[in-house]
């Protein structure tokens, strides 16, 4: 598996995953079964601030809640990790990924609620999270999608560059 690059048909929004994270996502992904899960991405913007970099991605912490077609992530000891990425490499929240079993990687409408919401709250000070979703089987066959949510803007799928 290679890294993976996704940017908007305009080329003006991006996203890149080393196939670390990939693998990891995968992992977190198979242990899950038939569960979705999920968690945060992190990361840091190019100089040229159009294309996030995803070096750290999260587990569910462990006060999340999930059900076969859908998942609350909890916030433990998310705040702590994220100070540590920033103390030591400058990495922020950059958006949140989860994972939908042996289905499509397309979002919910609560999924799009929740990214908006984000996206609008200063206290996240991201005004324009990433949602990567991660659809399929985790072992054989597997696809991901990844949204931009700019504040009081559409949502942008950014289409996988091969």
């Amino acid at each position: 598996m290679n890294d993976l690059e996704f940017w908007s048909e305009d080329k003006r929004l991006g996203l890149k995953i080393h196939k670390r994270e990939v693998s990891q996502l995968l992992k977190v992904c198979a242990r899950a079964g038939v569960q979705e899960t999920g968690g945060i991405l992190v990361g840091f913007y190019t100089e040229s601030h159009n294309c996030a970099v995803i070096t750290a991605i999260s587990d569910a912490p462990s006060d999340s809640h999930s059900g076969h077609n859908w998942f609350h992530r909890g916030t433990n000891g998310l705040q702590r990790w994220l100070n540590h990425l920033w103390n030591k490499d400058k990495q922020y929240y950059v958006g949140e990924w989860h994972f939908h079993p042996f289905s499509n990687p397309n979002p919910s409408q609560i999924d799009i609620n929740e990214m908006q919401k984000i996206g609008d709250s200063y206290s996240y000070q991201c005004p324009e999270p990433l949602l990567l979703i991660i659809g399929g089987d985790p072992n054989i066959q597997w696809d991901i999608k990844v949204y931009i949510f700019p504040r009081n803007r559409p949502l942008v799928e950014l289409i996988k560059c091969f």
